[in-house]
């Protein structure tokens, strides 16, 4: 049996994050505040807040594999319930929850915040917004192998942009999890993955569940694909569960 994997993405604009400020505790307040750049407070707010609403949710016995959070949503639960669960940070290395029951990453891009959380040791999450990248992109962080399943993918017909975007993405939240084995000095071609997730074509828009292995250990995750962005969750899977 796979880890719980719940996902959310939330619009994140100056709006958004004054309608969710009654959600995040004053410690949580001013660690957004600390940010130097007004949308980056904005991303951290919105991505805090559906962190915990996920949660809520994990511990209420519902899972939520991938949900695009909005005001009905976080009406679920009460106030005092989000003032409860605080997280971390920025500011004091990666995010988590202060009580440490439950694993969170959290992501943003542009106006998307992204939070991920689950019941495991660890998760990892990234965002990005599609977009071209040069040729020295993929040459820097991204292996032979990789780069070979790019170019399956595009002359296959994908777009060469939505393919690398998820292919980061994937990489960004593999390494995020914290569950890599890699050196002090590393670089992105380090981290290894057979591309794309599941050895399938990806459309756009698409949402799927896959197995990836990275540096000698198994992962589980989603990947989301639409026009605007790539989000990949990725958690680690046990040995056991992994051979079974």
């Amino acid at each position: 049996m796979t880890p719980p994997l719940a996902i959310a993405v939330a619009r994140a604009d100056a709006g958004a994050a004054a309608r969710l400020e009654a959600y995040l505790t004053e410690g949580e307040r001013r660690a957004c505040a600390a940010q130097r750049v007004a949308a980056r407070r904005a991303q951290s707010a919105c991505a805090r807040v559906a962190a915990k609403w996920l949660r809520l949710e994990l511990a209420a016995g519902r899972t939520a594999p991938l949900v695009a959070l909005d005001a009905a949503s976080l009406e679920a639960h009460p106030r005092a319930d989000y003032l409860a669960c605080a997280v971390s940070g920025p500011g004091g290395g990666a995010p988590r929850f202060e009580d440490g029951a439950f694993a969170v990453s959290l992501s943003h891009a542009g106006d998307r915040a992204a939070a991920a959380v689950t019941t495991a040791r660890a998760v990892g999450v990234d965002v990005e917004r599609v977009e071209a990248r040069a040729a020295a992109f993929a040459d820097e962080h991204f292996t032979p192998r990789e780069r070979e399943g790019i170019e399956r993918g595009a002359a296959a017909g994908a777009d060469r942009a939505a393919l690398e975007t998820l292919l980061w993405s994937a990489k960004e939240a593999l390494y995020k999890t914290g569950a890599l084995a890699l050196p002090a000095r590393f670089s992105f071609r380090d981290i290894d993955v057979a591309f794309p997730p599941g050895g399938a074509r990806l459309a756009q828009p698409s949402v799927r569940s896959f197995a990836l292995s990275a540096r000698g250990g198994q992962f589980f995750g989603r990947a989301v694909l639409t026009g605007a962005f790539a989000l990949v969750a990725t958690v680690p899977v046990p040995p056991a569960v992994a051979l079974g």
